[in-house]
């Protein structure tokens, strides 16, 4: 019997065991995909990558019928971590790459790749490429390459632009989608768009991936182009009958092969097909767009709803009220939301008739509105708050929106509701009204009438006709006065230069005596004497305005002699000068009273700054 049960149990959880692994395994299965264009030129390179989010113990490259294999493969790899709420993913990529060469034309199936990864054996998919005939042998010789004209400017052919529109025929309010597209067989270094349309009589918004365009190769007769979408723009027409669009300008930096004429190769370069520098140039070049007309149908009068507010394209209404059961006083919430695809930034409010006795509140409104390369889309919510100031049942009427449909040619309606609101509690007036109630503030819409004693007391005399009102009140205008009294004396003693060298010269000549000063007490003689140099140097060089590079002996007694200072002063400045280099270059044992040479130099300036001061006088 026990036998039984375990055989029992173990026929019953095998198979269950069996599918959650197998669930396991699949779940774990690694990514392996294969990337290649979709279509080549006879004689085109292009690459092939397979790509792995685990690293293989082993790749094998399949069979490149129909294709020469020029290189590879070139192995990379890459990680990612990402951090969000608190989790962190790390994410890892192997990659290998190989370059091939259409050999022939048609259509051509790359086998899948193998990959071993711990130790099981994984494939990617096929991958099918189309070769078609080169350009060379292109059957309209009257619009030959950029090559084989031999011209420095691209052909009519080699790049262009052209304007795709979803609908060119749209009614008055419809979104439609406008896909600006470069195609070239050129390479085009950048770009840089120089004049945007007008859009006039239209409502647009730019809905243009960000980030560098991505590029695709197209097939357009017998020439293969790369495209790449530079500008995508979401329209809304606002007025009926013929719109034109004007063209959009690009200007961008084209490499093209240079004429042999202008910079003619080397034997070795036409040998070997031509060096890369002597047989390109990058030119700057520019191109626009055809002009786009639109033939925008006028919205039918047969069948206008009356509240009919001018909404094109497709929209749902909801509505929601919360909580439908309140006190009175208190507060519930409608909250109306309009989605759907269309203008939705210009969409209004669908009225809403509410009951009396209810206090509204202007509504908020929220946009969720999301721009991507299909259009505009998402919703705009309205919320009302609502404030109950009786009790009783209240009916507030259903919601209506109209638009029109242009996918089916027909008005709309979309309704919500009606709601019922039940308030119910004491309806409480005068002063025992709350201005709370259930933990939220209500509005004081009326200040009731106070019934109880009231205690009167004396207001005093008024502050505005007190002294202190008519001082504080003139007190900024005195403040202002002092201020441009204070900064006229700031600005007249900085346009005076001179003036402003003296005093330099005076403050800098007591400043070093007074470290010189210091130095006595310290009988630092070495420090002292240079600082009584340097006081009777830079006074003379600031008062007498000398430059430091002209400042000697000679010019120090030529000024003196210009502002006539008496030859004795004179003199005993240039006593003082020779006093300062003697004691500081002297030999041991001849050192100078440092006291009497203080007093001398102090004596000396003030002496010279009361003659200069005499002699700016009598001038």
């Amino acid at each position: 019997m026990i036998f039984d049960t375990a055989m029992l149990r173990y026929l019953l959880f095998m198979p269950l065991w069996l599918l959650l692994s197998g669930a396991l395994a699949l779940a774990d299965d690694p990514s392996f995909t294969v990337s290649a264009p979709q279509r080549v030129a006879e004689g085109e390179r292009f690459r092939v990558t397979w790509t792995l989010d685990a690293r293989p113990d082993d790749f094998q490259a399949p069979s490149f019928n129909g294709f020469r294999r020029i290189s590879g493969p070139s192995t990379s790899s890459s990680t990612s971590t990402q951090i969000i709420n608190n989790q962190v993913t790390t994410t890892v990529s192997y990659s290998y790459t190989f370059v091939l060469e259409a050999a022939e034309e048609g259509t051509f199936t790359i086998p899948p790749a193998r990959a071993v990864i711990d130790g099981r054996e994984h494939a990617s998919e096929s991958a099918s490429v189309e070769v078609t005939d080169g350009p060379a042998t292109s059957a309209q010789p009257s619009q030959p390459r950029q090559e084989e004209r031999g011209d420095t400017r691209p052909g009519p052919d080699d790049i262009f632009i052209r304007a795709e529109v979803s609908n060119s025929s749209p009614f008055q309010g419809e979104q439609i989608i406008i896909s600006y597209k470069l195609y070239t067989r050129l390479s085009v270094q950048n770009y840089n768009i120089e004049r945007l349309p007008a859009f006039q009589g239209m409502w647009t918004e730019n809905i243009t991936p960000s980030g560098q365009p991505s590029v695709t190769r197209e097939l357009i007769g017998e020439d293969i182009y790369n495209v790449a979408e530079i500008r995508r723009m979401a329209v809304f027409p606002q007025r009926s009958g013929e719109i034109s669009i004007e063209p959009m300008e690009v200007e961008m930096a084209v490499r093209i092969r240079a004429a042999d004429s202008r910079r003619p190769g080397s034997p070795f370069d036409d040998f070997f097909g031509g060096s890369p520098f002597s047989r390109y140039q990058t030119i700057t070049h520019r191109e626009r767009s055809e002009p786009v007309i639109l033939q925008v149908e006028r919205l039918p009068a047969e069948g206008r709803p009356e509240d009919f507010t001018g909404l094109v394209g497709n929209f749902e209404l909801r509505a929601d009220l919360s909580p439908d059961n309140i006190d009175v006083n208190d507060a519930a919430s409608l909250s109306v939301t309009l989605s759907g695809e269309g203008n939705l930034r210009m969409a209004e409010l669908p009225e809403v008739s509410f009951p009396r006795h209810l206090d509204i509140f202007d509504p908020q409104v929220t946009d969720d509105i999301r721009v991507s390369s299909s259009g505009i889309k998402g919703s705009r919510q309205f919320e009302y708050v609502i404030i109950a100031r009786s009790t009783g049942d209240f009916e507030i009427p259903a919601l209506n929106l109209s638009y029109f449909d242009p996918g089916s040619r027909t008005y709309r309606t979309q309704e919500a509701g009606p709601f019922s609101l039940r308030v119910h509690g004491e309806l409480l007036t005068g002063s025992d009204a709350p201005g709370r109630r259930s933990g939220r503030w209500q509005t004081e819409d009326i200040r009731y009438i106070h019934t109880g004693s009231v205690n009167w007391q004396s207001a005093g005399d008024l502050f505005y006709k007190s002294t202190r009102f008519f001082l504080l009140a003139a007190l900024p205008l005195i403040l202002l006065i002092v201020f441009l009294i204070i900064w006229k004396k700031h600005m007249q003693s900085n346009a005076d230069i001179q003036g402003i060298r003296i005093k330099r010269a005076r403050n800098a000549a007591i400043k070093r005596l007074k470290h010189a000063e210091r130095m006595l007490r310290d009988n630092q003689r070495e420090a002292f004497f240079e600082e009584i140099f340097k006081a009777l140097w830079g006074y003379v060089s600031d008062r007498l305005e000398i430059p430091v590079s002209r400042l000697n002996k000679e010019n120090v007694a030529s000024a003196f002699a210009s502002r006539h200072i008496p030859s004795d002063l004179a003199d005993r400045f240039l006593e003082g000068l020779y006093e300062c280099e003697y004691a500081r270059f002297a030999p041991m044992g001849e050192e100078r009273p440092m006291d009497i040479t203080y007093e001398k130099a102090l004596d000396t300036i003030v002496t010279l700054e009361k003659e200069l001061r005499k002699n700016n006088t009598k001038r």
